[in-house]
């Protein structure tokens, strides 16, 4: 079948995430910081109404107080005024705070801490008339306008139903006596009350098609994928160099372990196999270092120097080599074998059988 790579079937690679992050290119739902707003101040007037109505209502008895024993003029009206406004102003300051605190958090739960100055960079699409109007008349623009009519509708209605549910007793409080202010902030805190949970349901919809939307416009075709990873591993003759490094940095660190091994299986010049065996730390004898040629030579001139014993096996040398990567145990299939020539070793060192 062929090749099409010019579908976006691929799921985004991790750095083309982080640089979809790093532009501000990130989910975000503004109907949930619009819910936690307005919860969050219901319960701000649920817990601080009574003391700001009681401050509001101590700046008007002022007010009008000091309007009846002073002559109101133009020097004295804007002290009055300033009086009332700074009693407000601190009053609400930590409603203010507490609410950006929320707004803050409520963006930050969504996506994480973000920081970044891309999507404020001037760019030319965004002042030209072609990309404008192609933004306009986009797939996009009509599902965002039938998202808001649906949200329109949605609150409209529910809030349409809860007036009409308490019309009755709202009308009921202008033959009341008194608790006409605190009746009708009980009935409208109890429709906003309903209207964030209605817009919370709603913001978590949306964010779940943000998630959807976003990840269906991170996905690459398969050139891109290729690309990036030429790009990230650099040229073939880069690539060739730093696995050669790798190889050296590998072949160093295995070389550093030949003076710990038991043994060094041969077969007898083309290949080497250092062995170690712990009876109290592994479950089977293991390859600590393996080579041909002129590793092999290596490997044997190391344990000749460390009195390391060789011993030629053409067999097991030729199975360990081809079948346990450096720092595997042996299989099963040739404990028997790698047991008589341990035996053996130890037999030379006049320390008996041990273990094997």
């Amino acid at each position: 079948m062929p090749d099409n790579d010019q579908e976006r079937t691929e799921k985004a690679t991790p750095k083309r995430r982080e640089d979809a992050r790093k532009k501000g290119q990130v989910p975000t739902s503004r109907d949930i910081s619009s819910a936690a707003l307005i919860l969050a101040v219901i319960l701000i007037f649920k817990a601080r109404g009574g003391h700001l109505f009681s401050t509001l209502k101590e700046v008007m008895v002022q007010s009008l107080s000091s309007s009846g024993t002073t002559v109101i003029t133009e020097s004295t009206f804007p002290g009055l005024i300033q009086n009332g406004l700074t009693t407000i102003f601190y009053m609400l300051i930590p409603i203010v705070g507490l609410m950006a605190l929320v707004s803050i958090f409520s963006v930050v739960f969504q996506h994480g801490v973000l920081w970044t100055t891309e999507p404020i960079q001037p760019q030319f699409s965004r002042i030209s008339p072609i990309a404008g109007f192609k933004r306009i008349f986009s797939i996009g623009a009509f599902v965002n306008l039938a998202k808001t009519l649906l949200k329109f509708l949605i609150v409209g209605s529910i809030s349409y139903l809860i007036i009409r549910g308490d019309l009755a007793e709202i009308l009921g409080f202008s033959q009341s006596e008194g608790g006409i202010l605190e009746g009708i902030g009980e009935k409208v805190s109890h429709l906003i009350l309903w209207m964030g949970m209605v817009i919370t349901g709603i913001g978590a919809v949306d964010f779940g098609y943000q998630l959807w939307e976003n990840e269906r416009k991170m996905r690459m075709t398969r050139q891109e994928i290729k690309d990036e990873l030429k790009q990230s591993e650099g040229t073939p003759l880069v690539r060739s160099r730093i696995r050669s490094l790798q190889r050296d940095i590998a072949r160093k660190r295995m070389m550093s372990d030949v003076p710990k091994a038991d043994v060094v299986v041969t077969n007898p010049t083309r290949l080497a196999v250092a062995l170690r065996y712990q009876p109290t730390e592994m479950g089977a004898p293991r390859v600590v270092a393996k080579g041909a040629g002129f590793v092999a030579e290596k490997i044997r001139e190391i344990a000749r120097e460390h009195g390391i014993p060789i011993v030629e096996d053409k067999p097991v040398a030729q199975m360990l080599f081809k079948t346990v990567e450096v720092g595997r145990e042996i299989p099963a299939g040739i404990y028997r074998a790698v047991a008589e020539i341990l035996a053996y070793v130890y037999k030379l060192r006049g320390k008996g059988r041990q273990g094997g």
